[in-house]
């Protein structure tokens, strides 16, 4: 069965036989008392390919957002959160709403929005705080954190960005012959921000995806880091990140920089290569760089039908809910080890299903948008 619904976008696989052995799997005691050195190493290093200071590692992002709704509930704060953010990012929102933290929602990647509600209510001495996705892969494209920024560091608050999806695969000098950039970075070096600008930012990353490690890095100042251990909660009653995730991470900064740009570029000549046969064959798909690619019909069953259809054609791909769950999408999800052979297969059987159904030529992206760079 052909698989399009693995996010392990550059393949990284981390068998036990390539990686260093390691004496035991856990320490034993909590975060807090003692973390082996390269659990710091790693964190260091993934918090500088972002270009930020510091870092410090999590067994997942659900135990940093827990934590830092923890650390914020204990501060003079308001909150403001994207409608459509990742929904781990939302676990342990309560911790606010019971101190009667107040916690606003504004539209989707809207800077405009935003300011016009830190404008309304951000008084006295209650610092801003903007949560946030780097990357929307329904959507297909990139918050405008470089606006974020600005009005934070006016403000003196803080922006926490979820940056899992773009970390990995895009990085620093994006082209429109190579829209990824080299090193994979993440959205800060995508997006070329300076050191001042990322002065006021706090990154949250999954390595479970590009990387294909299940771990959390969070990065930001050093002197940030280092408050957030002091306050933390989780630290406190947890242990570090195990031994063997440890490994497969050190193993996957390892692939970055010496295969890491190779991956990306295969991973970019599949997704061009996909786009390209779709074009060929009259269908059209998310106007985005990024190794999601979708199609929408404006009548639900449609897109079911052909979800179904490959299904029985033994391909896998992902039947997803727009932002206002009104349609689904069908969704693709490209690997950089994915063969040609088995792209233009899909796309044929895209092709018969879509041949099959009325209205074909309303395959469209949501809202048909035009990526930009």
């Amino acid at each position: 069965m052909m698989d399009f619904t693995s996010s392990l976008y550059l393949a990284m696989k981390h068998p036990g036989t390539t990686l260093q052995r390691w004496e035991q799997l856990t320490t034993g005691i909590p975060a807090v008392l003692g973390e082996p050195a390269l659990n710091k190493q790693v964190a260091e290093q993934v918090a500088r390919l972002q270009g930020l200071e510091c870092g410090l590692t999590a067994p997942s992002t659900l135990h940093l957002y827990w934590d830092l709704y923890h650390v914020l509930s204990r501060q003079p704060v308001i909150v403001f959160i994207d409608e459509f953010i990742y929904p781990v990012s939302r676990y342990g929102i309560e911790q606010l709403l019971v101190k009667k933290i107040p916690v606003f929602y504004f539209r989707h990647q809207d800077a405009k929005h935003l300011q016009q509600l830190m404008q309304r209510y951000c008084k006295g001495i209650t610092k801003p705080i903007v949560l946030s996705d780097g990357w929307c892969p329904v959507c297909g494209r990139t918050a405008p954190i470089e606006h974020y920024a600005a009005l934070l560091n006016s403000m003196n608050g803080h922006l926490f960005i979820d940056d899992t999806q773009a970390f990995g695969i895009l990085g620093a000098g994006a082209s429109t012959i190579f829209p990824y950039g080299i090193d994979g970075g993440g959205i800060l070096r995508w997006k070329q921000l300076t050191a001042g600008q990322t002065r006021c930012i706090t990154t949250i990353v999954s390595l479970a995806k590009a990387w294909g490690v299940p771990m959390a890095v969070m990065g930001s100042t050093r002197n940030h880091i280092r408050q957030f251990e002091q306050a933390s909660a989780i630290r406190t009653y947890s242990s570090p990140v195990s031994n063997a995730h440890i490994q497969a991470a050190a193993n996957a900064l390892h692939w970055n920089l010496t295969k890491g740009n190779q991956l990306r570029g295969r991973l970019w000549d599949n997704v061009k290569l996909f786009r390209r046969r779709m074009a060929w064959v009259d269908l059209n798909v998310s106007n985005s760089c990024f190794p999601v690619q979708h199609l929408h019909h404006p009548d639900a069953s449609i897109t079911t039908a052909i979800y179904h259809r490959l299904k029985q054609r033994d391909i896998k791909a992902v039947l997803s809910a727009t932002h206002t769950g009104t349609h689904p999408l069908l969704m693709l999800i490209f690997r950089s080890d994915h063969t040609r052979e088995q792209i233009c297969h899909v796309v044929q059987e895209l092709a018969r299903a879509c041949r099959q159904q009325p209205n074909v030529k309303g395959i469209l992206s949501p809202d048909n948008q035009t990526f930009l760079l």
